[in-house]
């Protein structure tokens, strides 16, 4: 079982380069999610006193356990009782939580998918159950805690000693951990803390009580009364900008490197036709090629390009026109859309409309399928955005959730023939 809520690898290593600077200090970390400050600072800090701090159900589990501490916890749910034999221990509780949290993601077991893992959970719990315990007991050897509290961040600040140093990174949209530890708290009993949706002006006021002493803060926003002292840009990912008024911090910008390779594709040209008797090719390809037409047609402010695991070109009569980057979607029985651009044209004002029904044939479904080995029925893609809507997907795409800053757009994948959409494409989208 994997810890949910890491910070990405590049803002680790900032962190662990600079341990020297938390040494012998008592460190206070405010949401402590799944421990990986705790672990960077007492490996690179190993004279600093740790203390962690959330409000989950999921870090109180794990924080109780690495800090040698009892957790109450017990089923509420009638049809979860089966659970109570793995809940002997802080050890058994905080391994049943992590495995459970990763099945509940089929739990609805609404597709055939979804079905299969669920009861795969279902009949080796006890195995998984055993190697997290595992897992867990490696863990606990690498973090050194003080101890661990489940308080509200706001008011933990009023006890946290004014010599001690305070580490944040606080939900970057309100409610954000609610909806990933709703179903837990559905089937759990525990002693569950008070504390406030951290909204933007809640989150205002608290940044204001860490600075009343050394600290570390981390956001995905700029904010330009903090001293920044680091920027953390990876693909895929909204940027992590570090705040601290800790002289001993070294500044840095950070970003994720990528690979670029040119292949002279025929390209689509304002002279060349599209007709209903057009034909249209999908094309395996490399990312290394897609990150070099990404520069020449995207925008460098759309961010920096991840590495998929099916990169694709799409050609209508030979000429390419656009590109796709698949990857899968940890846990899910779907596929995510990590990319999709189309080439500049004049004459065609809708080729992105073209490309997108493109994701949802038969044809594209079915390469895919064989390339990741697995039942793909859903694509899903991210828009980072402060509208309401996104233009580009509306109409085709499904707008799943809309977070702040971020809407979710997902589309059934296998519901056409390739054959068919060039002239749905001519009739619905690029009218003369």
């Amino acid at each position: 079982m994997s810890f949910v809520g890491s910070i990405n690898a590049e803002t680790r290593k900032w962190l662990g380069n600079n341990g020297q600077a938390f040494d012998g200090r008592e460190v206070y970390v405010g949401c402590s999610g799944n421990f990986s400050v705790e672990q960077i600072l007492s490996r690179y800090a190993p004279k600093a006193r740790i203390w962690g701090n959330d409000v989950s159900l999921y870090s109180g589990a794990l924080g109780a356990y690495l800090a040698n501490q009892p957790f109450e916890l017990s089923v509420k749910e009638d049809e979860y009782k089966w659970l109570e034999p793995y809940l002997e221990d802080v050890e058994g509780k905080a391994a049943a939580i992590m495995v459970l949290l990763e099945a509940l993601k089929y739990e609805a077991a609404n597709n055939a998918f979804k079905a299969r893992h669920w009861s795969h959970y279902r009949n080796n719990f006890s195995q998984f159950h055993q190697a997290t315990v595992g897992r867990l007991r490696e863990r606990k050897q690498e973090i050194r805690l003080e101890g661990y509290t489940g308080k509200d961040i706001f008011d933990l600040l009023d006890e946290i000693p004014k010599e001690a140093v305070v580490i944040a990174f606080l939900p970057t949209y309100a409610g954000g951990y609610e909806r990933m530890f709703k179903r837990l708290g559905e089937i759990f009993s525990w002693n569950e803390p008070e504390y406030q949706i951290i909204d933007e002006e809640r989150k205002k006021r608290t940044i204001l009580k860490m600075m009343e002493r050394d600290y570390l803060y981390l956001d995905d926003r700029v904010y330009s009364g903090l001293p920044m002292v680091a920027v953390v840009r990876k693909a895929r990912m909204k940027p992590v900008y570090i705040y601290s008024n800790m002289a001993a911090l070294r500044l840095a910008v950070l970003k994720q490197q990528r690979r670029s390779q040119f292949v002279p594709f025929a390209r689509l040209s304002d002279q060349d036709e599209i007709t209903p008797a057009s034909k249209l090719s999908i094309v395996p390809t490399s990312n290394a090629v897609v990150n070099y037409y990404r520069d020449v047609y995207l925008s460098k402010g759309v961010g920096i390009p991840a590495d998929g695991e099916a990169p694709f070109a799409v050609s209508v009569d030979g000429k390419v026109f656009g590109f796709l980057i698949f990857a899968r979607m940890q846990g899910r029985g779907d596929v995510y859309l990590l990319a999709d651009f189309v080439i500049n044209s004049i004459r065609y004002r809708r080729l992105a409309k073209l490309l997108l029904l493109v994701i949802q044939t038969k044809e594209i479904r079915r390469m895919m399928e064989e390339k990741l080995l697995a039942e793909l029925p859903t694509c899903t893609t991210m828009v980072f955005t402060e509208k309401p809507v996104s233009m580009k997907y509306r109409g085709l795409f499904k707008l799943a959730r809309r977070d702040e800053g971020k809407l979710v757009y997902s589309t059934e994948m296998g519901i056409r023939n390739l054959s068919e959409v060039i002239p749905l494409w001519l009739k619905k989208y690029e009218k003369s």
